[in-house]
């Protein structure tokens, strides 16, 4: 029987282990998301690694090797995450089916851009995650199952996010390629955790919760959020002034 997180009623809805629904389904929308971008990463570095010229030093090599092996764990818990989504709540399935095509468009890049956009991608769940480790406003409920899988999660993106940097500085990217990935990164990924957002809120309307609710914890979610916004904000432009910087 696959395990299921551990659920916390709320007055938003039935299906809220983070505090309030949309706060949860923020990062359950996060979380259909990952294995696809995930996979992109592993696969990105992989065939970079096949084909370096010169070779990555052995230092490099296997901090390579430990990013992979990291990565492919987040993969596996999140995808045990989104199965007990779907069964929680069986309406997701064909969001989570959407979710899993999120990086087709990203593999007609050529590798330059895909190492620039691994980069990107790992710059922004190190600076969500060093928002988690710092503040309890995403993360609210730590003490439940998927509280820990998030937190467990932010420490290991803080513990490896300089390796895509490294790389691509091995690889040779310019300030210009990694300023372009970085915008393309932040629209993929906020557009599209604001659409499977919106996406999972719809299902559980249509399983019973009051849209009203969702719209006053939607407004209390945003006005909330906004000085984290801020702090990350600032942590986003860290990419952009100075790449060394990503990688402490």
């Amino acid at each position: 029987m696959k395990p299921k997180p551990q659920i916390i009623a709320d007055r938003a809805g039935p299906h809220a282990w983070n505090g309030t629904s949309v706060r949860s389904r923020f990062f359950d929308a996060l979380s259909l998301l990952l294995p696809a971008g995930e996979q992109f990463l592993i696969d990105t570095l992989q065939s970079w690694r096949a084909a370096s010229e010169p070779p990555a030093d052995s230092e490099l090599s296997r901090e390579v090797d430990r990013f992979i092996r990291e990565e492919q764990a987040h993969r596996r818990a999140h995808a045990n995450y989104n199965a007990a989504l779907v069964a929680a709540l069986p309406s997701v399935q064909a969001v989570a089916e959407r979710a899993g095509r999120i990086a087709d468009d990203l593999t007609g890049f050529g590798m330059p851009m895909k190492l620039a956009l691994v980069a990107a991608f790992e710059h922004l769940t190190a600076v969500l995650a060093q928002e988690i480790e710092a503040h309890r406003f995403f993360i609210a409920e730590e003490n439940t199952r998927a509280g820990r899988l998030w937190k467990w999660h932010a420490r290991e993106e803080l513990g490896h996010r300089h390796v895509a940097v490294l790389v691509a500085r091995h690889a040779g990217l310019g300030r210009g390629v990694l300023t372009l990935a970085l915008l393309l990164a932040t629209g993929y990924l906020a557009g599209d955790l604001l659409r499977y957002t919106f996406a999972l809120c719809r299902c559980d309307v249509r399983a019973g919760t009051r849209r009203w609710a969702l719209l006053a914890d939607t407004a209390r979610f945003a006005f909330g959020a906004i000085p984290s916004l801020m702090r990350m904000t600032r942590h986003w432009f860290a990419l952009l002034l100075s790449p060394s910087r990503c990688t402490h």
